[in-house]
């Protein structure tokens, strides 16, 4: 189950998503959200954190799934780079990833940070 709804698409995403994919890409966004977050929305279940911090995911999940539709062909590539002729083009893998090597923007790192969900220490 997403920890996001289409409703709150509608508020905190950029409404890029079509209507018949966004419950894929939040669900998606929703699951690597858990992988930013150690799964700690999974242990303490999305109910039981504060509202603050329901607030913080539900944008990040949304933000996140735009990123997502966004570069998506882009962040699964296989390789960091290609050059055709006198056109090259390379990914820096490693700007704005996160844990699990999960790639998304700054943004929704921000939104995840200020939760203390995405600090490495053990809770």
């Amino acid at each position: 189950m997403p920890y996001a709804t289409p409703e709150d698409y509608e508020q905190y995403g950029t409404g890029d998503i079509s209507a018949d994919k966004l419950n894929q890409a939040l669900e998606q966004a929703s699951d690597e959200i858990d992988i930013l977050t150690y799964s700690r929305i999974i242990g303490l279940g999305f109910d039981n954190l504060t509202p603050f911090q329901q607030l913080r995911v539900k944008k990040a999940v949304c933000q996140h799934a735009d990123f997502r539709h966004r570069y998506g062909d882009f962040l699964d590539v296989p390789f960091s780079g290609f050059g055709a002729g006198s056109i090259s083009m390379s990914f820096n893998k490693e700007q704005e990833g996160g844990a699990g090597g999960i790639q998304t923007s700054s943004a929704v790192l921000n939104l995840l940070k200020a939760t203390g969900l995405t600090d490495r220490r053990l809770c």
